[in-house]
């Protein structure tokens, strides 16, 4: 009887630490209640850390996760993974869009991997090396279908110096190397960067997605680390941020739109929450 005390007020004193960590670390600022979560798709353990999906089709998106070289196919429908195409080595894969029949991939270190026929046995990869390095950690990328010009933002460090600009770097779409003129060049002491935070919280932005929206060609930037979503103009400048709940996303990394232009997350596993996918819209 007196052992099964003991273990009881060690497990209970484990419970109450766990508990007083997460109070003490959990992101502590107001966040929104702009963000209404429609559905949630909870992911299979080799999801665990997707890090990038992509629309197929309305019910079926392309993702990947941080380890392998393999693009999931997860049907929205049936709430499975119906197909797993190999494209590469075992990596650091961060985020894939889907083009028509194209899937490109891109790593932390900045190659891009393009796969022709991606569905087919007779898919073509070509592997392009940007120019950034593991040090910029790029983890988001995408191409406007209309104009055809690729954004990229690196999360840990830019290609200057210094790291107190927001850059968005412009990709050649044939050789696919760094562009002189940015597309974006902000402060981080523009306004719509303030969020207050605890005093252990980074305050910089560390992109994990980019994402432009099909319709409007605006431009969806999410940040795992404080977790808010940035919208910008089309021309890139600055036009709202939503904060969000911490709770329900932990780590969100990537994000996509459907042809309606609907809004899906995709969130890694956390200490609190199993790998999903996220239908969201804003109030």
């Amino acid at each position: 009887m007196k052992q099964n005390l003991i273990v009881f007020l060690i497990i209970a004193g484990v419970l109450c630490v766990v508990a007083g960590i997460y109070s003490v670390l959990k992101p502590n600022y107001s966040f929104t209640g702009e963000v209404r979560i429609l559905k949630t798709w909870e992911l299979p353990k080799s999801l665990k850390e997707v890090s990038g999906i992509s629309h197929i089709d309305d019910s079926k998106l392309a993702c990947i996760q941080d380890e392998k070289g393999l693009i999931y196919v997860y049907d929205l429908t049936l709430k499975s993974i119906v197909e797993q195409i190999q494209f590469g080595p075992r990596g650091d894969y961060e985020a894939i869009r889907i083009i028509d029949s194209t899937a490109y991939v891109m790593d932390s270190s900045g190659q891009l991997f393009r796969i022709k026929n991606f569905e087919l046995e007779s898919r073509q990869v070509e592997i392009f090396q940007t120019g950034f390095s593991k040090k910029h950690d790029i983890e988001s990328f995408d191409i406007n279908k209309t104009t055809g010009e690729i954004l990229t933002i690196p999360k840990e460090n830019n290609l200057l110096s210094t790291r107190d600009r927001f850059l968005i770097y412009k990709l050649n779409p044939t050789t696919f190397d760094i562009k002189e003129n940015y597309f974006t060049n902000l402060s981080y002491r523009d306004p719509i960067f303030k969020v207050d935070v605890s005093w252990f919280m980074e305050t910089n932005f560390f992109p994990s997605e980019l994402t432009i929206h099909p319709t409007t060609n605006e431009i969806y930037i999410l940040d795992s680390k404080t977790p808010r979503i940035l919208i910008l103009e089309p021309d890139g400048t600055p036009k709202k941020m939503h904060l969000l709940n911490p709770e329900k996303f932990q780590q969100p990394e990537g994000l996509s739109f459907d042809s309606e232009g609907k809004i899906y997350i995709s969130n890694e596993e956390g200490n609190f929450q199993k790998q999903n996918i996220q239908l969201i819209e804003f109030k």
